[in-house]
């Protein structure tokens, strides 16, 4: 595989001058000098990446988190060598089985580069038609139970593989949202064919008919508790519900008459 590494040519054939000797301290204080104090400037702690185990679907995320780490320590240009021993360290299972000849030099390497060791991984552990299985995913994709945001993440990212025009990538992603905003859509009757439009607008629509719903069901749910409560007049006052027991005192009054052999009518005259 023919390299695709960079070189400088301006630099070829020419000879290098030396460079002086410097003390530590010396080159330090040129860093700050050069980056206005940046140089004592805290950084944020940059999360290591994961393992690669070999996973096809796995690659294209863990080479993302590759080149963010790299960003974050320095080394997004040149370090080459640094970013190949590095990844090379992170292998596990197939992907370390697939290494294993290179680290022992029982094996020519065919990279002189990290652009050229990315498209090694890629064509072991990648897709092998990139396209294709895109393609596939995104006729399959259904927004289901997820929030209208993930489901166009997800979108998005199988998306960019797919190669295929602006008008079937936002029929798709529209076909994919849950019914409501899809039917809205028809409905609005907007012919736009800006995937980030459409994806903004059913974000939108599904959030209002969720306030909406959310907003019904409470004023259902007060309705009930106050129909169920005590009952009141017209004007507002309390209306206290009829005993249909009988009046207390005249039930406290049987229950307490004396043990005398007369009714209970004759002992209430």
């Amino acid at each position: 595989m023919a390299s695709i590494c960079n070189h400088n040519p301006d630099t070829k054939g020419k000879q290098v001058p030396p460079l002086p000797n410097l003390t530590l301290e010396q080159i330090q204080s040129i860093i700050r000098a050069l980056t206005g104090g940046a140089g004592n400037t805290k950084k944020p702690k940059i999360k290591e990446p994961s393992t690669f185990h070999g996973e096809r679907d796995q690659l294209r995320g863990w080479l993302t988190r590759l080149a963010v780490y790299f960003k974050g320590v320095g080394w997004e240009f040149n370090h080459n060598n640094d970013k190949i021993v590095y990844a090379l360290s992170l292998l596990r299972r197939d992907a370390l089985k697939w290494a294993t000849p290179y680290i022992e030099r029982r094996q020519d390497v065919t990279w002189s580069c990290w652009d050229d060791f990315k498209n090694e991984l890629q064509g072991q552990f990648g897709e092998i038609d990139e396209q294709g299985a895109a393609r596939a995913k995104l006729m399959r994709m259904a927004q289901g139970s997820k929030g209208g945001t993930e489901y166009w993440d997800e979108y998005r990212l199988i998306a960019s593989q797919t190669g295929t025009d602006d008008a079937t990538l936002t029929y798709h992603l529209m076909k994919g949202f849950k019914t409501e905003p899809r039917d809205a859509w028809g409905m609005d009757g907007s012919d736009s064919q800006d995937r980030q439009f459409v994806a903004n607008w059913a974000i939108k629509k599904e959030t209002t008919m969720a306030a909406i719903k959310h907003m019904s069901h409470g004023a259902t749910s007060k309705g009930t508790t106050a129909s169920s409560g005590n009952p009141s007049n017209q004007n507002g006052t309390f209306r206290p519900q009829k005993d249909h027991q009988g009046d207390p005192m005249e039930l406290d009054a049987t229950r307490r008459r004396p043990g005398f052999n007369i009714s209970a009518k004759e002992y209430q005259r």
